[in-house]
């Protein structure tokens, strides 16, 4: 039997006709494929329809599971080579969890960049000068970090201050006020051995030093600058109001600050928003009408010009200050300038505003 020859030269043309055919196929399709996922990576994409996003990535959350989620929030359009884009690009690891704002559109590319760098979202808190250590707390766990009871186990924790107040029982004082960046998640003691290590960083080892040269303790200082705080809200007004409080103390006076009733009162869940005399009498080492000498502990939170202030207070001979209802206030030396101070800017305004209420034009018969 003979062997069969070459193929005919109409079928090997054919063939190559369709060879040709299905190659070129293969070739429009790769290109097709090539240019929609050049489009897909490389074209930015908002579908949210807000003018910002916020996505939550929960840990151990893998490429596919992620992607789901940006494509679902609208963050990258859908795309069905969107996990294989991933995985030749290298980006389907090392994404990290956490929160993720966005406000503008993005490439893929960088939506994924933006995850492996874990470059989330930070909530901001401010906690103002003068707060107390619940107040704060309670600003923290309404931003949605940690429980009052978890703040409060981690506030009974002194050993952060150990070292420059042995007599804490607890961190008030120490929580220094300012805007704390906070990622999604970070515990409630997170956030307090961060507020002291800011405190710790503001109230320097010279001042300190300073402190000394007044015959007053880390804690004297603090509790000093807590009182400064809540009496003035001008930062000007507090080396003054700082020096009228060091000389009642050099001439054994009562300090007799309103702010320290108020924290007592406070502590006994019975503040409601005034004083009154017999709130004077109240029985607390923290009521400096009824005590002498400084309080057993900061009141508050004092902010940097507030300590500043305690350890470089202005050098005056005042004894005295009230308020002018201008947010100043009027500093004296001597009781009798003092009462003529109170007459002037408290009872006589009082007294006018009184008068400017009661009826007029009725005459007694």
């Amino acid at each position: 039997m003979s062997a069969p020859g070459p193929p005919a030269p109409q079928s090997w043309q054919n063939w190559r006709v369709t060879g040709g055919a299905i190659g070129l196929l293969l070739a429009v399709g790769a290109a097709t494929l090539v240019i929609r996922i050049a489009l897909w990576s490389r074209i930015p994409y908002r579908g949210y329809g807000t003018a910002t996003a916020i996505i939550e990535i929960p840990e151990g959350a893998g490429a596919a599971r992620a992607l789901d989620l940006l494509e679902r929030r609208g963050i990258i359009q859908r795309f069905p080579l969107a996990l294989t884009y991933l995985k030749v690009t290298g980006r389907a690891r090392g994404l990290k969890a956490g929160e993720y704002y966005f406000n503008q559109p993005m490439t893929p590319g960088e939506v994924f960049e933006k995850l492996i760098a874990g470059d989330v979202y930070y909530h901001r808190v401010t906690i103002l000068e003068g707060s107390r250590a619940e107040e704060a707390f309670r600003q923290f766990v309404a931003a949605g970090f940690g429980t009052e009871e978890k703040f409060l186990a981690a506030f009974g924790d002194t050993r952060p201050i150990a070292d420059i107040d042995a007599d804490a029982v607890d961190l008030e004082g120490y929580l220094f006020p300012d805007t704390y960046s906070l990622a999604k998640g970070t515990s409630a003691a997170a956030i307090v051995a961060m507020m002291v290590a800011r405190f710790r960083e503001v109230f320097t080892t010279e001042m300190v030093e300073k402190a000394r040269g007044f015959n007053l303790s880390v804690r004297e200082a603090v509790t000093l600058a807590s009182l400064v705080e809540r009496e003035t809200s001008s930062a000007e007004e507090n080396p003054l109001v700082a020096s009228v409080f060091l000389n009642r103390l050099r001439k054994r006076m009562r300090l007799q600050c309103d702010p320290t009733v108020i924290y007592a009162l406070q502590m006994r869940n019975a503040w409601d928003g005034n004083i009154r005399k017999n709130d004077l009498r109240i029985d607390s080492r923290y009521n400096t009408y009824r005590y002498f000498g400084l309080p057993p502990g900061p009141i508050g939170s004092p902010g940097a010009a507030a300590l500043r202030a305690a350890v470089e207070p202005a050098t005056t001979t005042y004894l005295y200050f009230v308020s002018m209802n201008t947010g100043r206030h009027r500093f004296s030396s001597s009781l009798e300038e003092h009462n003529r101070a109170v007459w002037q800017y408290q009872k006589k305004p009082y007294m006018l505003r009184l008068r400017s209420r009661s009826p007029r034009g009725h005459r007694g018969n």
